[in-house]
């Protein structure tokens, strides 16, 4: 049971922290955002490369990602959550021509509340389905678009879901000290990475492509356990179900806010893009009641000395409030 619930946990932990890895880190210095796009995808800006309001990113089959923002004192006073949907009816009509409101919610995005909306369009040349987040900051519009034709759709968000998440007010970045509620633990990332305060599981991501996932996992099976209980070749093997080429480079036991620690350092050579790219995948395993934390950091191998230190010092930075 206790290899089932790790290995539930690897491959949902990577599957996040992978995303700085493939992805172009967009920054908007004009609109004052960052997001990250799919680095395989073709990535276009208007109206011009060194000004750009929008963004589109296509993919190989057509479906496009894309982030328009724009300046309208019309939206002084308002937020994402004030924002009808009806509103971006006629400007969705304009350009997929027949359009249909399918589903409407608010939520949260980059700290700021958000308005999404999903449309089904059908013209003379294709039908399919469009998606869109809205959220207003000072006066200034944004919109994050999913589109792809109806057969392709469900898989292209699922795909981009993760990237989208990444939008981040960049000012806000700058902030590096997190707090969650839930677990009840502080702890500082990296001057300069970007995350997301009001989301968990958390990752930060660096400059330089690294990232910092933490996650939790919650089981009566770690109750009599500490994290120097857990087997180093069960989570090698764990993580071999999900990554070729992955080796354990080292291990240590370790002390942090007075828990026991276990770090396990790998290193995963990324051999299907061709390039044989290489990476260390270090993590923290702590266990406190019934609650497995892991900290994963992702650098890659030129990167490893400085952004490695970084996440030592952020996840020795670790406390528990209560």
């Amino acid at each position: 049971m206790k290899k089932i619930f790790i290995i539930l946990l690897l491959i949902s932990g990577f599957s996040s922290v992978t995303y700085s890895q493939f992805a172009y880190s967009f920054k908007n210095s004009k609109y004052n955002y960052s997001i990250n796009i799919p680095k395989s995808y073709d990535i276009k800006k208007y109206p011009s490369e060194n000004d750009p309001d929008t963004v589109v990113a296509i993919n190989s089959d057509g479906s496009e990602f894309s982030i328009t923002a724009g300046y309208d004192k019309v939206y002084k006073g308002v937020n994402g959550s004030q924002l009808p949907p009806n509103s971006f009816m006629p400007a969705l009509k304009y350009k997929y021509k027949q359009v249909e409101l399918i589903e409407n919610d608010y939520t949260d995005l980059g700290g700021e509340p958000c308005m999404f909306m999903k449309v089904k369009y059908k013209n003379e040349d294709e039908e399919g389905i469009v998606s869109q987040f809205v959220l207003v900051r000072s006066e200034r519009l944004f919109i994050i678009r999913v589109k792809a034709v109806k057969d392709l759709y469900e898989k292209f968000e699922a795909e981009l879901t993760g990237y989208i998440f990444t939008f981040q007010f960049m000012e806000s970045a700058q902030k590096e000290f997190y707090k969650n509620e839930m677990y009840s633990f502080i702890i500082n990332f990296p001057p300069g990475w970007q995350f997301d305060r009001n989301e968990f599981p958390v990752q930060a991501n660096s400059p330089k492509g690294s990232s910092m996932y933490i996650e939790t996992i919650k089981s009566t099976e770690y109750a009599d356990m500490t994290a120097f209980d857990l087997d180093t070749d069960m989570l090698l093997e764990a993580l071999n179900t999900k990554f070729s080429n992955i080796t354990i480079a080292a291990k240590k036991k370790l002390n942090i806010d007075g828990n026991p620690v276990l770090y396990v350092k790998y290193r995963w050579v990324q051999a299907q893009t061709g390039k044989g790219d290489s990476y260390y995948i270090i993590h923290y395993y702590l266990i406190k009641k019934t609650v497995l934390f892991v900290f994963q950091g992702m650098v890659r191998d030129k990167d490893t000395k400085d952004e490695e230190k970084l996440i030592q010092e952020s996840v020795e930075s670790f406390q528990f409030t209560k």
